[in-house]
């Protein structure tokens, strides 16, 4: 489960998966990084069917240029709503489905491999975060001190 978020935040290795593994352990081992998986996978389906990709083998470069000419129309705000930490990873790349990262990478015509992804990733951490330190058995001082660890406190 780790090595999906850590490729999605471009985390290091092997103190994101370890620090993962404490903030789960301090959480009776919940799942809460499982549940915010599929969260991001739901979020991303959803998005990919309201474009009409196919959910199945869309490439990060397809859902890009997909996305462009959304911003540029103004209809990426009806797209993307609750998709603030959401990504797409595919085999070719990732793709921030962050509304703020849409429209900058459509404002300033980024190439695909050039495309900001930073707005969406700042915050996943941030869900990630907030997910761990809302659960019942955490103690909100213990999460944020394990999370600083790994970045998720700036």
């Amino acid at each position: 489960m780790s090595i999906f978020l850590r490729i999605l935040l471009d985390a290091e290795e092997p103190i994101f998966s370890n620090t993962l593994m404490r903030l789960e352990k301090v959480t009776g081992n919940s799942g809460v990084d499982a549940r915010l998986i599929a969260d991001i996978i739901s979020n991303y389906h959803s998005v990919l069917k309201r474009l009409g990709l196919d959910i199945k083998d869309t490439t990060a470069r397809e859902l890009y240029h997909a996305l462009r000419p959304t911003a540029k129309s103004g209809v990426a705000g009806l797209l993307l709503p609750g998709n603030d930490y959401a990504m797409y990873m595919a085999p070719d790349g990732i793709v921030s489905l962050n509304l703020i990262d849409v429209i900058e990478n459509a404002h300033h015509d980024l190439p695909f491999g050039s495309h900001s992804m930073s707005v969406g990733r700042a915050e996943l951490k941030k869900e990630l975060l907030k997910r761990y330190i809302k659960h019942a058995r955490s103690d909100e001082n213990t999460i944020r001190e394990i999370a600083a660890t790994i970045g998720l406190i700036d």
